[in-house]
């Protein structure tokens, strides 16, 4: 194990230890679910359930993240479909679940096997008496019971019969995966989620069929293995689901799944986890906190997994599923997308079987273009022909992103909540309807923001600094997670149209980043670039380091070696305000590049932070030599100090091949301050975030053309640049 790695889930470690997990527990538990997965000699199998029909309150993404699952350990981990049970709905009784357990993974595995047991559902908490020191959490089944007075059983399956299940299996590489919360608060939607509990105070207990189940267990082989579990939430919190533009998921399970396409050869478990769980952060906010939570952690055997993984493949964005009309057509699952491309990928353009080097021109890749989607598949056509040699097109051929094709017209959308008045709707809808490529839409609909009463919306999800009487008749702009954007809270007593209208500048700054933040691109972009977040005050340090994880080619800068830079965090980063940052990139390709440096701050304000003078070795219009390296601000400065309301802030790392003509004149058209102030807050976002995209596309001209494409829609080549995203935690 490279000295570099071993630092990085040491410094985990001990991140962990601060919450009472061992550095060597860590390395145990974090190592050995993606070790586990890619194994290639031994028998991978998986239960998978998942429970949307619920009599009393049903949900609607269970199902759907069974599918997430199961798609990516046959395509991504190589398990045998055969392998993989799955139960949903109706046939996902608690009988069913442990008998499944018992027949399918049980009496199968064998030491050295692989298990994988996922359920996704409602989950509850059940009393063995009186006190709530003997609750225990648990799952509800498919055929869930209403207790009565005079009989308080349920037929759920606790929590700690899974638990005892997976310890009696005769393998150590197992893990459960458990996409539910346990502590009903009260109400079934939280903004646009919806919860994963049961919709009703906890009055159950465990049935007598369960105990006895339970007590057979623990009197039978357990071989008293490490287990861990992978939960979507702390208990105390809710996990959620949310609807995207056709399908509905499992906030942690679609994040989840979606890292691990992405994982390559040289990743740790900590990385793909710690992506999943800041992408539900950023949508969820702290509500909703996804858990690795170790199992007999203190009297486990001290084993040494290795942490070098060789997975099947390289990342992927999805497989091909199926070849059709002859081999002209194939179904692809394109499970490692994120949402907001994947909803705009109509037209894109992706490679099967690309290798690592490969270029657009290059013939060991098929291209496939996309010509429509439903949920997470798409139907795309084969451009080229294929390479006699090399064998038709096959399903479980991976793909990746080779051209994202993006709208010129992408809009923002506004849910109105459900807490207004029929008038208020009315008046929104028609006030919204005057602002450029802004939609209103019911609040069960999907939605990029909210729009909603303050004094309302606010007073159970919001931080103890928020007072509800102070915002009494005020109108405000929310996250999709019911969370208050800063300064978008108007008057008491303002009308309806009037607060729309006074939120036109903070529309438009949402929408450029929403704009912006549809170029990122480091797992498939093939530029060969890297960037660190560090502070510079309190302590110097690096916190965070992103790079293009596929590109190709053999030029790289030394590793970091300063102690200072020996830095690693899980989930989002948290900095405190008074810090002192800067960013560095370093230009490891064969040819200069240019840098575009924006950052979204925690009220969605869009700042430019490298305009400056064209003197300046970080502006942007300056190139960046291969070997050489920028720093924003520049080297020898301060840094930039964290400022602002209490929140996420994002910073976009946007390089090209090509210089930012169009971005640096639409800066500059409008501009009212001095080119020594940094950073520049942005009075035209959207004209600049357009002219981002403009200027990638002229980039990628070239490659496009080569592949025969014509389209009246921005077509931009991951060849040709990069998007490395920043997110952290104001605090």
């Amino acid at each position: 194990m490279g000295l570099k790695r071993r630092e990085f889930l040491q410094q985990a470690g001990r991140v962990l230890a601060a919450i009472g997990i061992s550095e060597a527990g860590w390395l145990r538990l974090g190592s050995r679910y993606l070790e586990a997965l890619a194994q290639p000699t031994a028998r991978k199998l998986a239960l998978l359930v998942g429970v949307d029909q619920y009599s009393e309150s049903p949900l609607h993404g269970c199902v759907t993240d069974v599918e997430l699952q199961r798609e990516l350990l046959v395509y991504r981990f190589g398990f045998a479909p055969s392998d993989i049970l799955t139960l949903t709905d109706a046939r996902a009784t608690r009988e069913n679940i442990e008998t499944a357990f018992v027949t399918h993974l049980r009496e199968q595995a064998k030491p050295g096997d692989v298990v994988v047991f996922h359920f996704s559902g409602c989950g509850s908490r059940v009393s063995f008496g009186d006190s709530p020191a003997k609750m225990q959490n648990s799952l509800v089944p498919a055929n869930d019971v209403v207790p009565l007075l005079e009989n308080r059983s349920v037929n759920d399956i606790l929590e700690e019969t899974v638990l005892q299940l997976v310890r009696s299996l005769a393998t150590e590489n197992a893990i459960a995966i458990l996409d539910t919360s346990y502590s009903y608060p009260g109400f079934l939607k939280n903004g646009n989620f919806r919860i994963r509990s049961r919709p009703r105070p906890t009055i159950g207990q465990p049935s007598l069929a369960e105990l006895t189940f339970a007590e057979g267990l623990q009197s039978g082989k357990n071989n008293g293995s490490v287990i861990a579990v992978l939960a979507a939430a702390a208990n105390s919190q809710i996990a959620g689901e949310q609807e995207w533009n056709g399908f509905t998921a499992g906030l942690f399970t679609y994040a989840l799944t979606q890292s691990l396409w992405l994982a390559t050869p040289a990743s740790s478990f900590s990385v793909s986890f710690s992506r999943a769980a800041g992408t539900v952060e950023q949508i969820a906010g702290l509500s909703q906190q996804p858990q690795i939570r170790p199992d007999n952690l203190t009297t486990a055997p001290a084993l040494n997994f290795a942490t070098s993984l060789m997975l099947n493949s390289a990342a992927a964005d999805g497989a091909v599923t199926a070849v059709e009309d002859g081999g002209k057509t194939v179904q692809l699952w394109l499970g490692g997308l994120s949402a907001g491309v994947l909803d705009c990928c109509g037209g894109s353009v992706f490679a099967v079987d690309a290798k690592e080097g490969d270029s657009l021109g290059d013939s060991n890749a098929s291209r496939l273009l996309v010509r429509s989607r439903t949920g997470l598949s798409a139907k795309a056509q084969i451009l080229d022909k294929l390479d006699r040699t090399k064998g038709q097109l096959t399903a479980g051929d991976l793909v990746r992103e080779e051209i994202r094709v993006l709208p010129r017209n992408i809009g923002l959308t506004v849910a109105l909540d459900s807490g207004l008045e029929r008038i208020e709707r009315v008046d929104a809808t028609s006030a919204f309807a005057t602002v450029p490529q802004v939609s209103a839409v019911g609040s069960e609909q999907p939605a990029d923001f909210r729009f909603g009463r303050v004094s309302e919306t606010i007073v159970a999800q919001t931080p103890a600094a928020y007072e509800p009487a102070l915002y009494q008749g005020r109108y405000g702009l929310f996250s999709v997670s019911q969370m208050l954007i800063p300064d978008t809270q108007g008057d008491g007593g303002e009308a309806v149209k009037v607060a729309v209208q006074r939120l036109i500048p903070q529309l438009k700054a949402l929408q450029a980043g929403k704009l912006l933040r549809l170029t990122v691109n480091e797992t498939s972009s093939r530029l060969k670039v890297r960037a660190v977040l560090a502070t510079l005050a309190p302590q110097a340090r690096v916190m965070v380091q992103r790079e293009s994880v596929r590109a190709s080619g053999d030029y790289r800068l030394e590793p970091l070696s300063a102690p200072s830079e020996k830095s690693s965090n899980l989930g989002i980063l948290s900095l405190p305000i008074g810090s002192r940052i800067q960013y560095r990139l370093y230009n490891e390709s064969d040819r200069p590049v240019y840098a575009a440096v924006f950052s979204s701050d925690t009220a969605g304000r869009l700042l430019a932070m490298n305009y400056q003078a064209e003197s300046d070795a970080g502006a942007m219009s300056m190139a960046i030599a291969p070997g050489d390296n920028l720093s924003v601000p520049a080297a020898g400065a301060l840094g930039l100090a964290v400022s602002g309301a209490v929140g996420l802030a994002e910073t976009l790392i946007i390089v090209s091949e090509n210089s930012f003509d169009r971005t640096l004149a639409a800066i500059a058209a409008e501009m009212q301050q001095t080119r020594d102030t940094l950073p520049l807050v942005l009075l035209n976002p959207l004209n600049v975030a357009r002219a981002v995209l403009e200027d990638l596309h002229a980039a990628s001209i070239p490659g496009v053309q080569k592949l025969g494409i014509s389209t009246d829609d921005l077509a931009l080549d991951v060849n040709v640049w990069a998007t490395l995203s920043f997110v952290y935690r104001v605090v």
